[in-house]
């Protein structure tokens, strides 16, 4: 086996295991969530490092299988990443400004095959490159009455989401962290 085959191989054990790690290990850092956060994306190029590797590979039977595999797991990751492209478009629907450093990012992404929209909620903490962002809430119009309707800002730590009934859930936060202590899920 040459050098680049084995150089190959590596690159491509290193970018399905990042890719495994990303999918599977859901960061709180604004970095990975945002830039990083593509894992069908490095599925494919992990395979297609691997069929690079094959190539140079002595036996033919071994170069046939391992293509083979490369070319399998490719087809089954553009397949599973089509369908989560398709099914699972998140767009941004807006963001509210909190106390410095804070801020509420709202994104809108449809329930299944169904009419319902789904709202999420999360909290993020700018600090440059180790800005931060949490899970605040998620709410299913399914039911009129869980539909999200305002999130807004009750003190330096404390923030309170409404839903269109009139309930609200508190959010505090953690002092230091900013961390929120709690999240709210409706029909999620």
């Amino acid at each position: 086996m040459s050098l680049r085959s084995l150089a190959l191989l590596a690159a491509s054990l290193c970018t399905a295991g990042l890719a495994a790690l990303v999918y599977f290990h859901d960061s709180d850092l604004v970095l990975v969530r945002d830039y990083l956060y593509h894992p069908f994306a490095l599925g494919v190029l992990a395979c297609l490092l691997l069929a690079g590797a094959a190539t140079e590979l002595r036996w033919l039977w071994l170069r046939v299988l391992i293509g083979t595999l490369a070319g399998l797991g490719l087809a089954g990751t553009l397949l599973v990443g089509g369908v989560f492209l398709t099914f699972g478009d998140i767009e941004e629907a807006g963001y509210l400004d909190g106390p410095d450093p804070y801020g509420i990012r709202l994104q809108e992404s449809m329930a299944g095959l169904g009419p319902d929209m789904v709202t999420w909620l999360s909290l993020r903490k700018e600090n440059g490159l180790l800005s931060r962002e949490w899970d605040l809430g998620c709410f299913n119009d399914d039911v009129p009455e869980d539909t999200f309707d305002s999130v807004k800002w009750t003190g330096p730590n404390t923030l309170e989401i409404r839903v269109s009934d009139g309930r609200t859930f508190p959010i505090p936060l953690d002092p230091t962290s900013g961390r929120p202590r709690t999240t709210a899920a409706l029909n999620c």
